[in-house]
């Protein structure tokens, strides 16, 4: 996890501490809570609870979110209320979160709006084939839209803002996909469909397909944990409540440990909650909720521009389609011994070639900008949307 990411999640479980104790033993806590984020992270906040003055660990850092914790550590210090303290430290952490997702949509926003101008090299390549200029193995084209593709989803999931691990999380599913994607080659855009259908497949049957809906779970959970605790109901109370209403609640309960950021947030905040109390955990809660809408609504608001980028690609990719067609249709009935540049290739041929390219770029481009849905739920969709418009164009060509 990255350094800026870990103090962004571990933010609330340190406001929790530092609102009812010193902020050594807040670092303390804080450090053992986190262990599962990031071992040495959580090992410098326990060595930094171990000096006299804390603050001075952190308030050099490089990292602004690492700076925010030496802030709150020096105000504790010089003797600040703690309301104060934790409604200040929690508002600029939210703020630094805010412009960390705010920096990774517009990363985004731009590789989805770039994505039509990278496939018009594939596209020209294709027309020039098509007409007889360009002398190509049209398998090689085909290639060159699958690398594209490849090159693109990576750099947007490395801007998406996953809360899972991808690793743990699809395991055997990435590479079991992958085959069956090999094998449905025969068919370029089924080869999404098989590998977005193994994956599904794959978390339905290891039930990993809620974890990627746990972000919705956890405030409303940590937020009923508060108001229980404040009402004085003793903590094994509080889980055996939690557990009949909350399933992230009942992994917790039973030992569980689920590769997702907001899983161990959510584990740690409950222990904060019961050993803290519940004075500063309602603003701490706050903030995650804060955090999670951020991301949520960046989700969304990428999926919408992403799809109005489709929209416009998909028509000029249909007209594009038709103008190839017809070319190449005049071309192979005309008489071109007076033009021995031009050597196109059978109709027959060019159709099925252009009918593939076509739903195999209308079938990357979704699966890339759907991305920040899951790797499964992208794939799979982009396979459907590249067979029925393959399955179009064969019925209008």
């Amino acid at each position: 996890m990255r350094r800026e990411d870990f103090y962004i999640s571990a933010a609330p479980i340190f406001a929790t501490y530092i609102g009812v104790t010193s902020g050594n033993e807040a670092l303390k806590h804080a450090s053992f809570n986190t262990a599962e984020l990031d071992e040495v992270e959580s090992r410098r906040l326990f060595v930094a609870s171990l000096m006299p003055t804390p603050s001075t660990q952190f308030i050099e850092d490089k990292e602004e979110s690492a700076r925010q914790f030496g802030f709150a550590l020096a105000q504790e210090e010089a003797g600040v209320e703690r309301q104060i303290l934790v409604h200040s430290f929690l508002e600029s952490m939210k703020a630094i979160a805010v412009a960390k997702t705010e920096a990774k949509a517009r990363l985004y926003e731009s590789i989805t709006s770039s994505l039509g101008a990278l496939f018009l090299l594939p596209l020209f390549l294709l027309f020039l084939w098509a007409v007889g200029v360009f002398d190509v193995d049209p398998a090689i084209l085909l290639a060159l839209i699958f690398g594209m593709t490849a090159a693109m989803a990576a750099v947007a999931l490395a801007a998406s803002p996953f809360d899972v691990s991808l690793r743990r999380t699809y395991e055997w599913s990435i590479p079991l996909g992958l085959a069956a994607a090999v094998v449905g080659l025969f068919n370029a855009p089924a080869a999404f469909v098989a590998f977005g259908a193994v994956a599904y497949l794959w978390l339905y049957i290891k039930d990993r397909l809620w974890w990627f809906d746990i972000r919705r779970e956890v405030p409303p959970m940590l937020r009923s944990a508060a108001a229980m605790l404040k009402e004085g109901a003793p903590p094994d109370l509080i889980l055996g409540r939690l557990i009949g209403r909350y399933r992230v609640a009942a992994k917790i309960a039973y030992g569980y440990f689920i590769p997702s950021r907001y899983f161990v947030l959510a584990k740690a905040m409950h222990r904060a909650i019961v050993e803290a109390g519940g004075a500063a955990a309602v603003k701490a809660v706050e903030y995650i909720q804060t955090v999670i809408d951020i991301e949520s609504s960046a989700i969304k608001k990428m999926a919408r521009q992403a799809a109005a980028y489709f929209a416009l690609f998909i028509a000029a990719v249909i007209v594009l389609a038709f103008a190839v067609s017809s070319a190449a249709k005049q071309l192979s009935s005309a008489e071109l011994s007076y033009m021995p540049l031009l050597t196109p290739p059978p109709y027959g041929e060019v159709k099925i070639i252009l009918t593939t390219a076509m739903s195999l770029i209308a079938a990357s481009y979704v699966t890339v900008f759907m991305v920040p849905e899951g790797i499964h739920k992208s794939a799979l969709l982009g396979g459907i949307v590249g067979v029925a418009l393959q399955q179009a164009l064969a019925i209008l060509l």
